[in-house]
């Protein structure tokens, strides 16, 4: 009925109150279904009165809510305050939240001045009433109905008469004994007898205890509860049932250390529950159809959004080591929901430290990373792509010079990144195809990738671009990539071309564009050498400035590297 899964939704969303913060995906889950269990209720009914008690909730005379246990009971939360009835109307849903702020802030408050009518009073509610009694204080003597206050023994007469009475008794005992009563007197009173350094510790019983307290604060409890439960679930007489509880109190630990930041818990959790079902020599049947039905849900492509979110946001601040030991229990097929996830993360640190993570999850999945290069979805691919050139994956070549072929540019620019880590001849080879790419970003991007891997076949591909008339249509940005990927690579075997670009005029006097020349003057001086000083030597007094600046700054030792 609505009404009883109304009430365990709401002590459901309680825990999630406690135990995630209020950006945590998790809680605003619960309170959405919590939302959504009151609004089938209206659907019937216009308001709920329910009758509050110690241990159950009672709903026109039937209970809908019972939890015994006072420790943790939302009943009991309700009821030491006072409140014996809430009555819930048609539009509470927008108050259930400051409600169960209220509800949370008494179970981790120890103020005597939290109580929870006080709270709902200012939080003035106007759609969810309560009726409470006033509370009598302990050891308060209540008058029965028809007995006068007059008659009832004054106490304070009857402690006087009892402490007279103890003195006399005192009194008495020393005179049969022939000793002098004592001195009571405020001038008898010695302040040695409250010495305090008779109690206090020395240095080195002080050092002991702090020791003691700080190991005590320093506890894994969490990984104290795990090691336990993990015994209790794989120990020899555990019966089925409790098995099945074990496990489902596993599957609601696993959240609680994510949603903390304590990776390596999480990790540890996983790797146990993992190594129990692969030995399962004392699991039962639905004990261990549990175990996987908690390891899929941790792999599936919600719960790997959740975690990155998490990461992004700053809500987890994990280190490296315990995040790679964390997704290292991911399934092979939540590979490509997480690469898709972290190409999408905004913050690049986050971004990189993913990358480096998720590289030990794909240590001998090679087969299966290839797999996603041909995926539908190109942030798979993209992410893919870079994980083959992370793991320096030379089998997947022929798959990514398909791609470098392809039509999505970021794609094909990612390839290009990758084709620094994979460096095979072929791969290099389809590299070179992009020197004359109708794409300027390609060009650009093709020619510092065979410089930086110094694929010497390339040279000549270059020479030709610096010495034809292509290279007339570029701007100064690309033509100075050009340069650069020719000196790098031709080094003094380039500067003859150079010298020639720099200073040559043709049967008519032509010479090549000013802008062509004062590169040439830059990468000559990035080569240096006797033969290249000659070369801009001859250039000092151009007729171009352009060309004179960059061959001033060359001889000056700037070349093209400022």
């Amino acid at each position: 009925m609505q009404v009883r899964d109304f009430f365990l939704v709401l002590a459901k969303t309680l825990r999630a109150y406690q135990l995630y913060d209020e950006s945590n995906p998790v809680r605003r889950r619960f309170m959405s279904s919590l939302k959504d269990a009151a609004r089938r209720i209206w659907e019937h009914r216009d308001q709920m009165q329910v009758v509050v008690r110690e241990d159950r909730f009672v709903w026109m005379g039937e209970e809908v809510y019972r939890d015994e246990n006072r420790a943790g009971s939302l009943c009991f939360l309700i009821y030491r305050d006072g409140v014996r009835e809430l009555t819930f109307r048609a539009g509470v849903e927008e108050e259930l939240e400051p409600f169960l702020q209220a509800l949370r802030r008494l179970r981790v408050s120890r103020s005597a001045e939290d109580d929870l009518v006080t709270l709902l009073w200012d939080l003035e509610l106007g759609f969810l009433e309560y009726a409470a009694v006033d509370l009598v204080p302990e050891g308060t003597l209540l008058r029965a109905d028809g007995v006068d206050s007059s008659d009832l023994p004054h106490m304070g007469g009857i402690l006087s008469q009892e402490l007279d009475a103890g003195l006399e008794g005192e009194a008495m005992s020393g005179e049969g004994d022939g000793a002098p009563p004592p001195d009571r007197s405020p001038a008898s009173i010695n302040p040695d007898d409250f010495n305090p350094t008779l109690y206090a510790l020395d240095e080195r019983e002080r050092v002991y205890v702090e020791g003691l307290y700080r190991a005590e604060l320093e506890q894994d409890l969490g990984g104290s509860v795990l090691n336990a439960l993990m015994d209790r679930l794989d120990g020899p007489n555990t019966a089925p049932d409790r098995q099945l509880e074990i496990v489902a109190a596993l599957g609601q630990l696993l959240p609680t250390f994510l949603a903390q930041g304590a990776l390596r818990q999480a990790a540890l959790l996983l790797a146990e529950v993992e190594r129990t079902l692969g030995r399962g020599r004392r699991l039962s049947p639905e004990a261990g159809a549990q175990i996987v039905r908690l390891l899929d849900v941790f792999s599936s492509e919600e719960s790997v959004r959740e975690l990155i979110q998490a990461l992004e946001e700053g809500a987890v601040d994990d280190d490296e080591a315990s995040l790679s030991l964390l997704l290292r229990h991911l399934k092979p097929e939540a590979l490509g929901p997480l690469l898709a996830r972290i190409e999408k993360i905004a913050k690049p640190e986050v971004r990189r430290r993913l990358r480096r993570a998720v590289r030990a999850l794909a240590e001998g999945e090679g087969k299966r990373v290839q797999a996603l290069l041909t995926a539908p979805d190109p942030y798979v691919v993209r992410g893919a792509i870079r994980l083959v050139g992370a793991i320096r994956d030379r089998s997947a070549v022929p798959a990514l010079i398909r791609l470098l072929e392809g039509e999505d540019s970021d794609v094909r620019m990612t390839v290009l990144e990758a084709a620094r880590r994979v460096p095979s001849t072929a791969m290099l080879e389809a590299v070179e195809q992009l020197l004359v790419d109708p794409d300027r970003e390609f060009r650009m991007a093709a020619a510092r990738v065979l410089a930086e891997v110094g694929f010497i076949p390339s040279i000549r591909t270059l020479a030709e671009l610096l010495s034809g008339s292509r290279i007339r249509e570029a701007d100064l940005t690309e033509k100075l990539a050009l340069f650069e990927a020719y000196a790098d690579l031709a080094g003094d075997d380039g500067v003859p071309l150079l010298g020639r670009i720099l200073n040559h005029r043709g049967f008519l006097g032509r010479r090549d564009p000013p802008e062509s020349r004062a590169c040439a003057a830059l990468v000559l001086g990035r080569i240096g050498g006797a033969q290249a000083v000659t070369a801009l030597e001859r250039a000092q007094d151009d007729e171009e400035a352009v060309v004179r600046t960059a061959v001033r700054r060359a001889l000056e030792g700037g070349g093209s590297n400022d």
